[in-house]
Order: C-alpha cells, then sequence, then structure tokens
C-alpha cells in the first residue's frame, strides 16, 4: 500500500516538475483573450510554454476564470487563470500544446508585438451614410428649384 502511495506521488511530482522545466520562451507579442459574456480584448502574450502562459492585459481576470487566447502560429487555446499581479496573468493550458507549437508562435512569420496594426480604412457608420445619400439625392431637387424660382421671379 505504502509503495502504491510513493509510487503514485511520484508520478504526480514529476508531472508537475515536468511543467516548470519547460523552457520559458519571450514571445513579446500580441494575442486575443477571449473571457465569458465580454468582447475578444487584444493583450500581449509575453512568454510561452506548451503547459501555459504569462499575459499582460488591461482587462482585469480572476484567478481560476477559464479562457481562451488566440495565439498567432498556434491557434484558440483554452486555460485557466492561475494567478494574476497588476495587469500581468499566468495561465494554464487545459491541455499541453502540440510539440513544436512554441516555436510556431515565435517564428519571423508571425508579427510582433512591437509592430503598430495594419491601419483600418475609414468607414462611415451607417446613419452617416444615410445622411450622405439623402444630402446627395436632395442637392439636384434643390438646384432645380432654385433654378425655376429664379425664372418665374425674372
Amino acid at each position: 500500500m505504502e509503495d502504491a502511495m510513493s509510487l503514485q506521488a511520484r508520478i504526480i511530482e514529476e508531472q508537475f516538475v515536468g511543467r516548470r522545466d519547460d523552457d520559458r520562451v519571450s514571445v513579446g507579442r500580441a494575442c486575443v483573450l477571449r473571457a465569458a459574456g465580454r468582447p475578444p480584448v487584444h493583450s500581449a502574450l509575453l512568454d510561452l510554454t506548451r503547459h501555459g502562459c504569462r499575459i499582460r492585459t488591461g482587462h482585469p481576470l480572476g484567478v481560476g476564470e477559464s479562457v481562451l487566447l488566440g495565439l498567432a502560429g498556434v491557434g484558440t487555446v483554452e486555460a485557466t487563470v492561475v494567478w494574476g499581479e497588476g495587469t500581468q496573468y499566468g495561465c494554464e493550458f487545459i491541455g499541453a500544446l502540440p510539440s513544436g507549437a512554441v516555436s510556431d508562435a515565435t517564428r519571423v512569420n508571425v508579427i510582433s508585438f512591437d509592430v503598430a496594426p495594419a491601419a483600418q480604412p475609414f468607414k462611415w457608420s451607417p446613419r452617416q451614410r444615410l445622411m450622405t445619400l439623402a444630402v446627395y439625392a436632395a442637392t439636384p431637387w434643390l438646384a432645380i428649384m432654385a433654378a425655376i424660382h429664379l425664372f418665374r421671379s425674372h
């Protein structure tokens, strides 16, 4: 009985220590944080292992909260927040990332967090578009009515 307990404890310890022995890779890239009931938030992926990551976000999170993280080069990963300090949070992945995923997240083909996002083209709101359309439609009629008024008054 005692041997079975010590074997089980040793297996658990090896799994835990193995997770901590993974090299933490400094990433410094953008990620997308999705928490239940809230819109997606652009955040920073600071470091990454196969078992978890450290992020920085202005979006407050609670320890134990489940989140989805969109990681460039990896995809969407489900995680649990295990600690938080200020705007930085440690997240443990529900399942370990596949082999090679950490290096995929750090490849040069992934846009760096330091690079400014591409400029979005200007887009008018539906109300602005409707008002512009109304002005363009009314302008010729106003010109016609002004011309008629001028000719009648002479």
